[in-house]
């Protein structure tokens, strides 16, 4: 497997090189010693009867564990799904089912407690495997070397496989366009498993023996302050909603010596956080990427409101016209996915017959290429740069035996947006109950914060939610020119 050898062999080639976070730091030598015990255990816990290559899961926080799970799954010849660790049990039921799953690592045996399966010990981390099959097992691409999830506009998350090309492929652009190397030293906030982590630190950073500090915390501004002094790294990647901490702060986070390079991505950056931020010398580059295509653009040349930058080396972008006539980003790249191994033939009939990927962005193309978001054009919500649908919010709503009907939209805070929901009612279940229903059946970051009540959805003639008036609800907390309850967190 062409992504294995690759990673080996950088690996190899920099035994000195770290990976880590201010709690725990291996060198790339310690990395690939993990990595071979963890295969050999891996060797004794998988199923022989797989048809095709087996399919493990990865569910952990950031750590050097990480690392030698992911080179441990591609010794053995598996294929690594790589996922949120804050996805609930049921999320979990489910991707196990629609994937067929052959095992999944996590780092808590509880988190793992998802029905028809066992949990068992695979040398010191927490491993769950099926206890029966007989279901129809969806078939891999014959290329496929890894996969990732994306929850764009689908209800649940949709696994992306990738061929090793098309992973190499998005390190080679990035490691072009950055000039990573082995002096660099990488701080990344953002989860291994997401792109934003995996495209720009984790593999390139392996590739070229760069030190890869991956904090498993969350980005406060006291954590990225304590983060950047202790590490002084050269290059900061973390998502915008961190950037807005930072900038909003009163601690005075400054940039560290040494830094050079400031990424973000996931969603639009704030002007006014880089704006506040340039003043303490740290100038984000806010690229443009999305899980089925890789990263897209990098900006070597941030200035606040200035873009998401141009195209990386092997990307072709152009603007297109869906039917109701929204201007939609249309992208290629060597480094696009295959298909979707739980929703077949959704991926592929995205891609058009020159091979452009429909996103779900709305964007546009300065005279000299550079690249402007302007939004999304489906229901797609961004919480912290996570992506997820908002029919899998209304869902677990909706499942509550005391709720009829909801809607849920993203509002304005006090100081960052806010996932809110307006909800119709037919017992006494309240604002509390009812987040910790969702808090049982999602991931944190999945639940309203600010819940509303009311006696019906506002509908238009043809029956669609109107989601402007359900903002409205949100954001005044009012029910038909009356009080509404409400709850804020």
């Amino acid at each position: 497997m062409i992504l294995h050898d690759a990673l080996t062999r950088g690996l190899t080639d920099h035994p000195d090189s770290l990976v880590g976070n201010l709690g725990t730091t291996l060198t790339y030598r310690q990395v690939l010693a993990a990595a071979e015990v963890r295969s050999e255990a891996l060797l004794d816990t998988l199923p022989g009867d797989t048809d095709g290559p087996p399919r493990v899961a990865i569910s952990r926080r950031n750590s050097p564990a990480y690392v030698s799970d992911l080179l441990a799954v591609l010794a053995v010849g598996g294929v690594p799904i790589l996922l949120d660790p804050l996805l609930g049990a049921a999320e979990l039921a489910e991707l196990f089912t629609s994937c067929d799953v052959d095992a999944a690592l996590h780092d808590s045996a509880t988190a793992l407690s998802v029905e028809h399966g066992t949990v068992t010990d695979c040398a010191g981390s927490a491993v769950w495997r099926p206890e029966h099959r007989g279901r129809r097992r969806p078939p891999l691409h014959p290329d496929t070397e890894i996969c990732r999830l994306s929850s764009g506009s689908t209800r649940s998350p949709a696994c992306i496989e990738f061929s090793g090309a098309a992973v190499l492929a998005a390190s080679r652009a990035w490691l072009a366009a950055s000039t990573l190397g082995p002096a660099d030293r990488v701080l990344c906030f953002a989860g291994l498993y997401n792109g934003l982590a995996f495209n720009t630190s984790l593999v390139p950073g392996l590739l070229a023996g760069a030190d890869v500090f991956v904090p498993s915390g969350l980005p406060s501004p006291g954590n990225v302050a304590r983060h950047l002094v202790a590490l002084d790294p050269t290059v900061l990647v973390a998502f915008p909603a961190a950037y807005d901490a930072i900038a909003a702060s009163s601690n005075d986070v400054a940039a560290p010596v040494s830094l050079r390079l400031a990424l973000s991505s996931a969603a639009r950056l704030d002007p006014a956080t880089s704006t506040a931020l340039a003043r303490r010398s740290i100038h984000i580059a806010d690229y443009y990427g999305i899980a089925e295509t890789g990263p897209l653009t990098f900006n070597a040349d941030p200035a606040p409101g200035g873009g998401q930058g141009y195209p990386l080396p092997g990307v072709t972008l152009r603007t297109g016209e869906r039917e109701d006539g929204v201007g939609v980003l249309l992208a290629r790249s060597a480094s696009m996915g295959t298909r979707y191994l739980n929703y077949p033939g959704e991926f592929e009939a995205r891609v058009d017959g020159a091979g452009f990927y429909r996103t779900s962005d709305r964007g546009s193309l300065d005279d000299d290429g550079r690249l402007r978001l302007a939004g999304r054009v489906d229901n797609s919500l961004d919480v912290g740069g996570r992506k997820f649908a908002a029919d899998e919010v209304v869902d677990v709503l909706n499942a509550h035996s005391e709720v009829t009907d909801s809607a849920v939209a993203l509002v304005s805070g006090r100081d960052r947006p806010v996932l809110g929901a307006v909800v119709v009612r037919s017992g006494p279940v309240d604002a509390t109950d009812l987040r910790r229903f969702c808090l049982t059946r999602t991931a944190p970051y999945k639940v309203p914060e600010r819940i509303v009540f009311v006696d019906e959805l506002p509908r238009s003639g043809a029956g669609k939610v109107q989601l402007g008036k359900v903002k409205a609800i949100l954001s005044a907390g009012v029910r038909g020119g009356t009080k509404g309850e409400e709850l804020d967190v």
